[in-house]
């Protein structure tokens, strides 16, 4: 029989970790000690149970439907959650939920769960309670397109952008917490578990050279939306000017036959120039969703190397250890570690080769605007014979048009190129990451 809530916080501390395995319907295999001493459950009670046996009334079911959504296609999730214990009370926790795959199936879900303590965690919890009154209300449905809505008006483009960002910033802000070391005395007679926590302690070591390459990658994603989005603007831009000019040269008759010559080669470049900027921003839209799909694979290997030095040091530290069932569990973390490398690796293949398609398509505008420069320069040359202000001041915009794209170009080119090149940096700590886990169990 479910408790009944309570308006009373089953409290823990900052640098507590929860971990828990479920099986691939959701039922509950093992839990760690905070686990259990937080949810007020013995591990015999919660065996074999629902994992939603902790699920607290007040979560909004939209919620868990991005949660099953993300996990179904084999992603990681993460999320504010808030849990009930066995007593009634409640605790909040920021939870990461990873599949587990086994031989090309999905057999199970490991969860790791913090203490939520950035910005976004008051701004989960007031949304929550809206959802909440809204799917009593109107459903969930409705409820859904509330919570992706009010997502966006936060400066989101989807639930899985800001996803990603809470999960860095709450991870970013417990690092002097999760700087995990075991004393050398305790592993002198667990042999196994001593290499296991050196070899872990290495692919640390290798993830934490990754570190400014997620960073780099987050902000390189917030300056290509920037920039990418005043190039996308060109077009409309030109067809303007363009526009002027030809209604300007009508105006003034057979005088100005050579203008309207010019504003034609203006509205032929706004047009090849517009073409490439249809796929470029289908390309860029991808280019996106990739590098938000990198950032939370790259997110996903810091958290699961942390998880099994937490795991090691709280067993070795706190529990009786039995070492066969230790590296039991530990395969789950390993296994759910060996599908991320293999998902960065992947998508930085596939990332490497966007950006080089992004870069082809950047080199095409770039031609046409340097064909642009000549024109404008015609333009005023022209402007100056009639000694007509009004054309002077159309080639002029064309001229400040010419010099803020070339500019943005110029400004972005370099960032992709230092994409490619910390792609093949990942790519070779991967590599070396692999080596390890091979022999890390």
């Amino acid at each position: 029989m479910r408790p009944s809530p309570k308006n009373i916080e089953s409290p823990f501390n900052i640098e507590d970790v929860f971990f828990s395995k479920t099986d691939a319907h959701g039922k509950i295999i093992y839990g760690n000690r905070v686990f259990y001493n937080i949810a007020k459950y013995s591990p015999k009670e919660l065996r074999g149970k629902p994992h939603n046996i902790i699920r607290h009334p007040d979560i909004p079911r939209a919620v868990f439907y991005y949660l099953w959504d993300f996990i179904k296609h084999n992603k990681p999730f993460a999320g504010y959650v808030k849990n009930m214990a066995k007593d009634g009370s409640y605790y909040w926790v920021f939870a990461i939920v990873f599949p587990i795959i086994e031989h090309g199936k999905k057999s199970g879900y490991l969860s790791v769960r913090i203490k939520p303590t950035t910005k976004f965690f008051p701004i989960a919890r007031e949304l929550y309670h809206e959802l909440q009154t809204i799917e009593q209300q109107e459903g969930m449905e409705i409820s859904k397109k509330v919570l992706l809505q009010k997502i966006k008006d936060l400066g989101f483009t989807s639930y899985e952008e800001f996803m990603i960002t809470a999960l860095l910033e709450e991870f970013r802000s417990k690092e002097h917490y999760f700087q995990l070391s075991i004393d050398p005395d305790k592993l002198a007679d667990i042999p196994r578990l001593k290499h296991i926590y050196e070899m872990a302690k290495v692919i640390e070591h290798i993830y934490s050279a990754l570190k400014n390459r997620l960073y780099f990658f987050i902000d390189l994603g917030n300056e290509l939306e920037k920039k990418f989005r005043d190039i996308f603007e060109i077009t409309d831009e030109l067809s303007l000017i363009a526009l002027n000019s030809s209604v300007e040269s009508h105006k003034i008759g057979s005088i100005g036959a050579s203008f309207a010559v010019v504003s034609n080669e203006i509205k032929k470049d706004a047009e090849r120039i517009g073409k490439h900027i249809v796929v470029l921003r289908k390309n860029t839209q991808k280019l996106y969703g990739l590098i938000q799909n990198t950032i939370l694979h790259l997110l996903s290997l810091n958290i699961e190397i942390f998880a099994i030095l937490y795991y090691l040091k709280e067993t070795i530290e706190y529990d009786s250890c039995n070492e066969g069932e230790c590296i039991d569990k530990l395969e789950d973390f390993v296994k759910v570690l060996q599908s991320s490398t293999m998902e960065v690796t992947k998508e930085s293949n596939i990332l490497k080769n966007h950006i080089e398609e992004t870069l082809l398509f950047i080199n095409k505008i770039e031609r046409l605007i340097k064909e642009l420069h000549y024109i404008q320069i015609n333009g005023l040359i022209e402007a100056s014979k009639l000694e007509d202000i009004k054309f002077t001041i159309i080639f002029q915009q064309v001229q400040n048009l010419v010099e803020n794209t070339n500019k943005t170009l110029e400004e972005i080119a370099p960032s992709m190129n230092t994409a490619l090149k910390y792609i093949c940096d990942i790519e070779e700590n991967i590599k070396e990451v692999d080596l390890y886990l091979k022999h890390l169990l």
